[in-house]
């Protein structure tokens, strides 16, 4: 047994939110049974992290990057990646160096990845379990984008200095990893249920409510191409960020957290295809409609899964924005009926699992 607390370094994906997201709900879960210090790097999500865990230490660390999209749409800009990349990549040696002295410093025990590629190095470096959390790899993403490149080489050899992998649903093969361990969901719980919340914002029982999302990872200005979808029934929720010409809509609260219970009100999600989004309406059972981003592949993992569950479809990127999707309201019954059937994965608790695999590595 230990005489201190286990140290904990945990280094969370700057893209999105999604990641952090779905950490947050490990990191809770270790908090409850484990006497651990927990440090939290990371910059894009770091006021989410900081607020949503009073009880580890928030970081700002950039730790990786975002990819860039053709400006008002969802297609992929591969030129200005490509230098987004490759400028990251110079700029490993000052960062791996830093960490190695931070852990160093904080008698760092585990190293956790969601899925920052030099973390793992730190790990190796250090003589320290180096373990990571993710349904992909940037290896694979990049991979898909560019082919075998000097810089993508750079990621596969990084991801190979990693001790295991816990793999998520939606996942690809994540064979760069020496041991692979499936997980069940991953997922916040509801801190609210959904007639508690459904009540605080006046919404009847009879009404449809659709949560409308593009998530924080894009640039939200093809939205001005979005028409206003007028139906007698149905009600619309966005995030806090979001402008769109839907006049019948309440909106998150800038300073909410925990957006989990929203979905969760929810009848049915409307979204580009974002794993966090996915994973607590799936963990709620709110079926789904998903548009794909062009070049991240990512999302065919996501949407492929989803139609194969039958819980949801895709639909495309003009139908989003016009509206057309309200034509598949009629389905929503045979969606919300596949739950029953869901594959035994996605009905454990991920972050449980999670949780006895990292206390088995640090013995």
């Amino acid at each position: 047994m230990r005489n201190r607390p286990v140290n904990i370094c945990f280094y969370i994906s700057d893209y999105g939110y999604g990641h952090a997201a779905r950490d947050i709900a490990i990191i809770r879960r270790i908090l409850i049974d484990c006497n651990a210090n927990i440090f939290v790097k990371s910059e894009g999500p770091y006021r989410f992290i900081e607020q949503s865990l009073p009880n580890a230490t928030a970081v700002k660390t950039r730790n990786d990057i975002d990819l860039a999209y053709i400006k008002n749409s969802v297609v992929l800009d591969k030129a200005e990646t490509e230098k987004r990349l490759n400028s990251w990549l110079l700029s490993w040696d000052e960062y791996i160096s830093n960490e190695i002295a931070f852990c160093s410093k904080n008698n760092i025990d585990l190293i956790l990845s969601d899925i920052v590629p030099q973390a793992f190095i730190v790990a190796d470096e250090l003589g320290l379990p180096g373990v990571g959390i993710s349904n992909f790899t940037w290896h694979y993403i990049f991979f898909n984008i560019f082919g075998k490149t000097d810089a993508v080489t750079s990621l596969e050899k990084a991801y190979a200095r990693g001790e295991m992998a816990l793999v998520l649903p939606f996942n690809e093969k994540m064979s760069l990893f020496k041991r692979r361990i499936p997980i069940g969901l991953v997922s916040r719980y509801q801190t609210m249920d959904r007639s508690a919340m459904r009540k605080k914002y006046n919404i009847g029982e009879d009404e449809l409510l659709v949560y409308i999302g593009v998530g924080r990872s894009m640039d939200t200005a093809f939205l001005k191409e979005m028409k206003d979808s007028i139906h007698p029934r149905v009600r619309f929720l966005l995030s806090s960020g979001l402008c769109s010409p839907l006049k019948n809509a309440i909106k998150i609260p800038a300073e909410e957290t925990e957006t989990q219970d929203y979905i969760a009100m929810c009848d049915l999600v409307v979204s580009k295809t974002g794993y966090s989004t996915v994973s607590e309406a799936l963990k709620a059972r709110v079926p789904m409609l998903l548009f794909r981003r062009e070049g991240f592949k990512e999302d065919c993992l996501i949407a492929d899964e989803i139609k194969r569950l039958g819980i949801g479809d895709e639909i495309s990127e003009p139908t989003f924005l016009d509206g057309g999707w309200i034509d598949k309201l009629d389905q929503m019954e045979e969606y919300r009926g596949k739950f029953e059937d869901l594959d035994d994965r996605f009905k454990r608790d991920g972050a449980s699992e999670a949780f006895g695999v990292m206390m088995d590595a640090m013995l």
